[in-house]
């Protein structure tokens, strides 16, 4: 925006927005970037951190929601990290229909990098802000997230 003009709100909205996309373009570059040399990207990431809040597995089809993936696209996601010997998957005992992804012992070596490259890219992208800057940044986004997805 050019400082010598005047600007209504809508052009703080637009710019706002804009640089939300930018961050996050950049933050999956420079992850993707980073995770590669370990056979990860970005997606195995979320499917192993996901994995790892949920220690007794999740039905498929719940992990995908909470990804906010199709099914057939964690599929393909699984499928790789299964060749890896980093997720196994199990057929429920109570229902057949059901499908479980755990994550095997194999796995805790490639979650140690994640968080390793997660926290140094974090650091690197809030260098520079104070707490209060980040506090506040972080209020903000809480709100934008609830505006965007009410309860």
């Amino acid at each position: 925006m050019n400082p010598d003009q005047p600007h209504d709100l809508s052009d703080y909205q637009l710019e706002l927005g804009q640089t939300i996309g930018d961050i996050s373009r950049a933050w999956r570059y420079q992850m993707n970037k980073r995770l590669k040399p370990f056979g990860l990207n970005l997606s195995t990431r979320q499917v192993l951190l996901q994995l790892q809040r949920h220690p007794a597995g999740l039905i498929q089809r719940e992990l995908a929601r909470k990804l906010g993936i199709e099914s057939p696209t964690l599929v393909r996601l699984l499928d790789l990290l299964e060749q890896k010997e980093w997720v196994q998957r199990t057929i429920s005992a109570s229902d057949k229909r059901y499908k479980y992804a755990v994550l095997t012992p194999k796995a805790n070596e490639q979650l140690q990098i994640i968080e390793k490259l997660s926290r140094q890219l974090r650091a690197e992208m809030m260098q520079g802000l104070s707490i209060a800057d980040i506090e506040s940044s972080t209020q903000v986004m809480r709100q934008m997230k609830s505006n965007l997805l009410p309860d």
